[in-house]
């Protein structure tokens, strides 16, 4: 799915992505196991060609928003949120980001991304119900999350192994008002 205008914050503009944006910084993020630490991709390389038919895949589906994090006060584009898969039969998405920029963790990009697109889901494509998780180690992620008005829903024990770790998954969710 591709979105017809930028969403704006006080601090980012969030637009879909093309091809053009498979490149670096972008590569450059998803090859930094500091930076993927958290994420499923972590311990994998990637190539241009990997991250072009991510976007590609992503704008040519109907549940799947991929939106770019674009500093508003240079344009640098910072990292990616995206909400998808999206059930329509149950009225829900599933929210998954990352900042890449490593000089732009804990200025509250990542809060400002998940409520600018929480607030999309909710009023303009009509869904009841958002998710996401994040390992409990990842500190910042819960704070981004629960500032943006999140609660957590739930845990998974020991479901994944951060740093050679076993690691508890956070489950978290956002209901639209009313609901």
């Amino acid at each position: 799915m591709i979105l017809k205008y930028a969403l704006q914050t006080p601090q980012l503009s969030l637009a879909s992505l093309s091809v053009e944006h498979a490149s670096d910084p972008y590569l450059a993020w998803m090859n930094n196991q500091v930076v993927t630490q958290y994420t499923e991709s972590h311990g994998r390389q990637f190539a241009a060609s990997d991250l072009a038919a991510f976007i590609d895949g992503c704008n040519a589906d109907p549940g799947v928003l991929l939106l770019g994090m674009f500093d508003r006060s240079d344009g640098k584009h910072v990292g990616n949120i995206k909400l998808g898969p999206i059930e329509r039969r149950h009225s829900r998405g599933d929210i998954g980001l990352i900042v890449g920029d490593k000089s732009k963790w804990g200025r509250g990009y990542a809060r400002e991304a998940i409520a600018a697109l929480t607030d999309y889901a909710f009023s303009v494509l009509d869904i009841a119900k958002v998710t996401a998780g994040c390992y409990a180690s990842n500190v910042g992620s819960q704070r981004a999350f629960l500032a943006a008005g999140w609660e957590e829903e739930g845990r998974r024990r020991r479901h994944g192994v951060i740093g050679g770790r076993r690691d508890d998954l956070i489950l978290l969710a956002c209901f639209r008002d009313g609901e």
